[in-house]
């Protein structure tokens, strides 16, 4: 009996003792420890303080002890940003790759930035080289998620301000064609473009990785909202998202039958430059549909050249036929006329038509089965042709298609049947002439005084009058800003490239009686060229907008920036008088380089007037 009560006692004890250490545990959500590693309140930066920096030297790698306060917006918890953690704070957002594991959406963060590597990748800034032990320290858990609300158009016109942030889309829907398929391919674990619209029929696309834990769920039917992060792959803006908590697609769909009322436009003039090759052609007001099978018109780049290409290729399919839309023209006259140029390669085509062309008067956006589609036969590339070799469709006359006229360009093909066939330069207009020698001819001007103040940070220059030409590769003049003052820019830089050429070309200015003279600035940095002239300055009188490779043009020498500038030092060049090229003066700005030779040019304040 002794030694029973002896045994209850020593358990009422331990119990006792069990309890007095539950009791004190906390079980409440609370603040993360405070970790030990370095702080300097004065060495604290913003996220656009890292994309400055990096504007101004490239990719760099933080040496002292400076820290970052942000929040993470998006993890890979869903495995979809593959070792990626998205951080923002109010100046921006980044996205950390490397090493994401251990950081949660809602977490706030100091994130200690000695070692971190801060660096480019075709156009989305990231944080590489950290990892949670060696640089985070958490401040909070569980912080709510603020998206920003931002429609279609301006997540493609901000990309450079609202990459790796958290946004909200309003009113959109995945598009008919891609109904009844999944997020990603689950079979192949393929990443996949999926593309959402709104009632206007602007497009973003959704990208999701086939390793994403909601890759085979089916893509949502209505219409509605959706949360994502928002990304980018050189001027494409991509939504990934997390996961689907935040993705509210069921409400009522707009639209009647497949898309949305497209507003007519005055005139049509694409050359694909916005394109990105082996991605599905996207353009505001044009639709591309999969009829059979699920291959569309896709950006193909070729030696600089960007294009649409339509291919059965390695399909699989036994039939595919695939539709290129334009936006509707207004030809309330009758004096529109249709131009544009075609290539082919590999010509297998035995039975089917590889391209079809066609125009319609009814088609508005939303009736592509029901409208009237004629064929019409403007000459295009054949079995005959040559591969690869463009072939001009000449001036095609709308005269009979009185309203709003829209053409379609229709490839059918198969596994065997599997010709590919290309399309560029697709212009309707009252002028015609599309599709030949880099573009439509150029109103003569009185002087140019550009100071690049409306170009766009990271994104190509694209002035009216101007020419902007990728000749070897496929980077052209960018946007470029540094301490308030933005100017264009062209480099090598990461391009991967054996060989990079573009040229930036002002309009051609009236200098009849001589007296016009050129002055800008140029500044460098990074000087890596050997072989090559990163930059030589050319002067032509018979260029015009449309014949850029057959023009005359001759080298100039004003003072330019060279290896012994100091980096970012900017040059001026003096007054260059043009008393010697009387007539329409252009002046083009040619860089030429290299992965290896890959210094960076920089041009600002170009004009072209008399008193100069």
């Amino acid at each position: 009996m002794k030694n029973l009560i002896t045994l209850l006692k020593k358990s009422v004890l331990l119990l006792t003792l069990i309890v007095s250490i539950y009791s004190c545990v906390d079980t409440t959500v609370d603040d993360p420890p405070v970790s030990t590693l370095p702080y300097n309140p004065d060495l604290v930066v913003t996220i656009a303080d890292l994309k400055l920096k990096y504007d101004t030297q490239g990719e760099y790698t933080i040496e002292g002890d400076s820290s970052l306060f942000a929040l993470v917006v998006g993890d890979d918890v869903s495995g979809n940003l593959y070792k990626s953690a998205i951080f923002q704070d109010a100046t921006g957002g980044i996205t950390g790759f490397n090493n994401g594991a251990g950081l949660f959406a809602g977490d706030s963060v100091r994130i200690y930035l000695k070692g971190v590597t801060v660096s480019q990748y075709h156009g989305l800034m990231q944080l590489q080289n950290f990892t949670v032990d060696k640089n985070i320290v958490k401040q909070k858990v569980g912080v709510p998620l603020v998206p920003k609300t931002i429609s279609i158009d301006e997540a493609v016109a901000n990309l450079d301000a609202y990459q790796s942030t958290l946004v909200k889309i309003e009113g959109v829907q995945f598009v008919d064609e891609e109904l009844g398929m999944t997020y990603a391919d689950t079979v192949g674990l393929t990443t996949q473009n999926r593309h959402l619209e709104d009632c206007n029929g602007n497009q973003i696309i959704v990208r999701t990785s086939g390793y994403a834990g909601f890759a085979g769920m089916l893509l949502p039917e209505g219409n509605g909202d959706i949360t994502a992060i928002l990304g980018r792959y050189d001027n494409t803006a991509q939504l990934l998202l997390s996961n689907t908590d935040y993705v509210f697609l069921n409400g009522e769909r707009c639209g009647n039958g497949g898309g949305t009322v497209i507003d007519p436009v005055e005139s049509v003039d694409e050359s694909f430059d916005g394109a990105t090759a082996y991605e599905d052609i996207n353009i505001n007001g044009w639709q591309n549909i999969a009829v059979a099978g699920t291959r569309k018109w896709q950006g193909k780049d070729y030696n600089g050249n960007k294009y649409a290409q339509a291919s059965g290729y390695n399909s699989d399919l036994d039939y595919m036929e695939t539709w290129l839309i334009t936006a509707p023209v207004v030809n309330t006259n009758g004096d529109k006329i249709l131009s544009f140029k075609t290539a082919k390669a590999y010509w297998s085509h035995t039975t089917l038509s590889p391209m079809t062309v066609m125009v319609s008067t009814d088609y508005d956006g939303t009736n592509f089965e029901t409208a009237t589609w004629t064929t019409i036969n403007p000459v295009i590339a054949d079995a005959s042709s040559a591969d690869n070799d463009w072939i001009e469709s000449g001036d095609f006359a709308l005269s009979d298609y009185v309203g709003n006229v829209t053409i379609a360009f229709k490839y059918e093909g198969s596994d065997t049947e599997s010709t590919s066939y290309r399309l560029d330069d697709i212009k309707i207009s009252t002028e015609g002439g599309g599709g030949g020698g880099g573009g439509g001819a150029i109103d003569p001007v009185e002087s140019v005084n550009q100071s690049f103040d409306d170009a766009t940070n990271y994104e190509d220059i694209n002035f009216e009058g101007w020419t902007n030409i990728a000749v070897a590769g496929s980077r052209k003049w960018q946007g470029k800003e540094y301490s308030g003052n933005l100017y264009a820019q062209a480099s090598a830089y990461n391009s991967g490239l054996d060989y990079m050429e573009t040229w930036l070309i002002t309009p051609p200015v009236i200098n009849t009686d001589g007296t016009k003279s050129l002055s800008f600035k140029t500044a460098k940095a990074y000087w890596s060229s050997t072989t090559l002239s990163p930059m030589t300055v050319m002067v032509s009188t018979d260029y015009d907008g449309t014949n850029f490779e057959t023009a005359t043009w001759t080298t100039i020498n004003p003072v330019i920036a060279d290896e012994s500038t100091p980096d970012h030092q900017w040059v001026e060049s003096g007054d260059f008088p043009l008393s010697d090229y009387t007539g329409n003066v252009s002046v083009a700005f040619k860089y030429e380089g290299s992965d290896t030779e890959s210094t960076s040019y920089r041009v600002d304040d170009i004009v072209i007037a008399t008193g100069y």
